[in-house]
């Protein structure tokens, strides 16, 4: 038995459950800020073909579901977090292997998110996965890619919060390894604080003013960023990336 066998075969009772509340509560939560957060990136066809590759507790499944989305599917190699997700109601979950289910699918997904799964794998295997990502999606599809942000002030915490973790990205490198792997039109959005209360929009007003301070301290630290040294400044904890399959 390998480590990530060892590590995601009781991933639930050794992580999730130390970091997360994983009750409905939370679903209903992660619901409420994703439907402002995707709003405008998630196909319009509610009968569109979804699939959330390595759904761990299936929130974003949870979250598709209770949009009206009739046709997803969620993959993941752990049972125990495909038991979680099936006990807060999240419906069509299969135990598979990406490696091995993508390359049985060609183009045959209209969306296929992959939320915090990149940087659990080795550089190869990223470029293995998007490209089976690439080739599963039916022309005009989309990938949905969510991972950390090492750019962030405090990206080494996120980093390494986790022993799975192999690596981490910033908005030029996912960017970058996205259209390594044939994406067109890609763009990278940093996670910013949605709010749905008076406490989350305390936090969305703190960090909008927090965001103005790093950006002037990253200005007087790397310049103006013009022509080949243009910076980003995207600073927010968690990034996520939209890439479209233009071609068959």
């Amino acid at each position: 038995m390998n480590y990530r066998e060892r590590c995601y075969q009781t991933y639930v009772s050794t992580k999730w459950q130390y970091t997360h509340s994983l009750t409905k509560k939370e679903y209903n939560l992660f619901s409420k800020v994703s439907e402002k957060r995707f709003k405008g990136i998630l196909p319009e066809d509610k009968d569109a073909k979804i699939i959330d590759a390595a759904c761990g507790t299936g929130h974003f499944l949870y979250f598709l579901q209770k949009e009206g989305y009739t046709n997803t599917l969620g993959i993941d190699l752990s049972e125990e977090q495909l038991e979680m997700a099936a006990k807060m109601g999240v419906e069509n979950l299969q135990k598979a292997d990406l490696f091995e289910y993508l390359p049985q699918h060609p183009q045959n997904f209209d969306m296929i998110a992959a939320n915090d799964i990149i940087e659990h794998l080795k550089k190869d295997e990223v470029l293995k996965l998007l490209d089976l990502i690439y080739q599963s999606l039916k022309p005009g599809g989309q990938a949905l890619i969510a991972t950390l942000n090492t750019q962030s002030l405090f990206g080494n915490t996120t980093l390494f919060c986790d022993f799975t973790h192999e690596q981490g990205f910033t908005p030029k490198s996912l960017s970058q390894v996205m259209r390594v792997c044939n994406f067109q039109d890609v763009v990278v959005y940093g996670e910013k604080p949605i709010v749905h209360d008076l406490r989350s929009a305390v936090r969305a007003g703190l960090w909008w003013c927090t965001k103005r301070l790093l950006k002037a301290y990253l200005t007087i630290e790397r310049g103006t960023g013009r022509g080949m040294w243009k910076h980003d400044n995207i600073l927010e904890p968690r990034i996520f990336a939209v890439g479209e399959k233009t071609n068959a």
